[in-house]
């Protein structure tokens, strides 16, 4: 007897629900409170770095430091510092996707909920390229505001949009010189 969970369809075929035990294996580091941040979409994409392995102790910055009997806070690091390139963005940021796939997804959301996912993932990386990273950090956050606050009426759509006024505002001035290729030819 197979222990893959399943559910009925309309008919009442059963069919495999890969995402039943998922959670358990994908993001079993990250924290109750903010998986429900996530669900909620309360979660500030400042806070992504919440949903890193590789910082997960970061996000105790607040945490008091006893070293030689004297008592010190942790200073918080300003997001430019926390998210110094693209993939200490892209990292958590998938986490976060994947978390809200798996739970949109089981609740009835259109099965191309992931790729509208992928193709923000995708403008992010084709703008990281183009323009200043403390810019499009930026714009990033703000997009993510935007999207948080459709998500709450179930619009999941957005994110597969380009929003033109945040770029002009945020991005058009920050675009990157372009390296000039050094010529290696002498004759």
């Amino acid at each position: 007897m197979s222990s893959t969970p399943t559910s009925a369809d309309s008919s009442g075929v059963l069919i495999p629900t890969p995402w039943a035990d998922h959670e358990e294996r994908s993001w079993a580091h990250v924290d109750s409170e903010t998986v429900e941040a996530i669900l909620h979409h309360d979660l500030p994409a400042a806070e992504l770095y919440k949903l890193d392995t590789r910082r997960i102790l970061e996000s105790q910055w607040h945490i008091v430091d006893l070293q030689d009997s004297t008592v010190s806070f942790r200073s918080v690091p300003s997001a430019v510092q926390i998210y110094q390139t693209l993939d200490s963005l892209l990292i958590p940021l998938n986490i976060y996707f994947s978390i809200l796939s798996v739970h949109a997804l089981s609740a009835g959301q259109s099965v191309f909920l992931p790729s509208y996912f992928f193709q923000y993932l995708n403008h992010l990386v084709k703008i990281s390229a183009q323009y200043k990273w403390d810019a499009v950090l930026l714009y990033h956050f703000a997009f993510f505001a935007r999207r948080s606050s459709e998500m709450l009426n179930g619009d999941y759509k957005g994110w597969t949009r380009i929003d033109v006024d945040l770029m002009e505002e945020l991005l058009v001035q920050h675009r990157k010189i372009p390296e000039t290729p050094r010529s290696g030819w002498k004759k």
